[in-house]
């Protein structure tokens, strides 16, 4: 009797058998995965780009309409400002608050603590009592800056001892003092505010005469229009004391005065109101200041300074 043999598998050949389908398996369950990680990572991507593209349009409206309520305005008005404050007029009339302030708190104060009443301070003239009928075209008293002063004196080119000196409305005396520390011949003042003259009268008296190079000083209370100049060579000082009408007073009486006899005159005009009348008066002659003078000027001076000499 025969008998058929049929081979028997180990376990292990079954084993080798079945482990591609499992590894094939794992490898198809892997790569699922993967592609499902990816997709949800390109999912949440996209999602956070959105929100942050969301959040960022949402600022920069925000940021538009912060910027168009409050920053542009602020600009606006910055910028007026400062088109204002760089205007040319502008820009002199803070440069000129600045040089009157230079004056005031620096340049002055060595000289104005020699004065018994206080030169310093502008005085409106309502309030004051007034000598003569020309209220109305008078000016109220201001300090002329002592520097401003020397550098005017210091302009003429002429023996000072031959001159004498006229200051028109001399307020408290300040240039009447600080005339006399120079070699003039005299001094005068004419002041027709009351209150003024007595401050005038008072520094005078009470100023030191060591520092005094002319002692003839004197200050007069009465109208300007209404005195003639003196007959011999002079300086007259106008730091804008009146009006229009009463220089051309006074102006006259110096050209009638030098008609009569020719000789060296003299004008110095601070913040001058008429020199278009001078110019045609057929008398005086405009002098550019020295350089040096010319150049403390134009730097330091808060005022305009003109200078005229007569022809003779």
């Amino acid at each position: 009797m025969r008998m058929s043999v049929v081979p028997l598998r180990s376990d292990k050949t079954e084993s080798q058998a079945v482990a591609p389908a499992r590894q094939r398996a794992v490898g198809i369950a892997t790569s699922v995965a993967e592609r499902i990680a990816k997709l949800a990572d390109k999912t949440a991507t996209k999602t956070a780009t959105s929100t942050a593209v969301a959040a960022s349009k949402s600022g920069i409206a925000r940021a538009v309409e912060i910027g168009r309520d409050n920053v542009l305005p602020e600009i606006e008005r910055t910028g007026a400002k400062l088109k204002e404050r760089t205007r040319p007029d502008r820009l002199r009339n803070d440069y000129r608050d600045y040089l009157l302030m230079l004056h005031d708190r620096v340049l002055d104060p060595p000289v104005e603590s020699l004065f018994f009443k206080a030169t310093k301070a502008p005085v409106a003239l309502a309030g004051l009592t007034i000598r003569g009928n020309n209220r109305e075209h008078g000016h109220d008293y201001r300090p002329s800056p002592c520097s401003l002063f020397e550098w005017t004196v210091a302009a003429i080119n002429y023996d000072l001892s031959r001159l004498t000196f006229v200051d028109y409305g001399a307020g408290k005396g300040r240039v009447l003092l600080l005339a006399s520390q120079h070699p003039f011949q005299a001094i005068g003042g004419i002041e027709f505010a009351e209150e003024l003259h007595d401050d005038a009268t008072m520094n005078l008296a009470q100023f030191p005469r060591s520092r005094m190079k002319c002692r003839n000083v004197e200050c007069v209370l009465d109208d300007a229009a209404a005195l003639g100049p003196p007959e011999g060579e002079s300086v007259h000082y106008f730091f804008n004391p009146f009006s229009r009408e009463v220089f051309a007073e006074v102006l006259h009486n110096l050209v009638v005065s030098y008609r009569k006899r020719p000789r060296r005159l003299y004008l110095i005009l601070i913040e001058p109101v008429a020199t278009d009348l001078i110019d045609n008066s057929g008398v005086f002659q405009r002098l550019e200041l020295p350089l040096i003078e010319r150049i403390k000027v134009r730097l330091f001076s808060p005022y305009e300074v003109v200078l005229y000499r007569s022809l003779a």
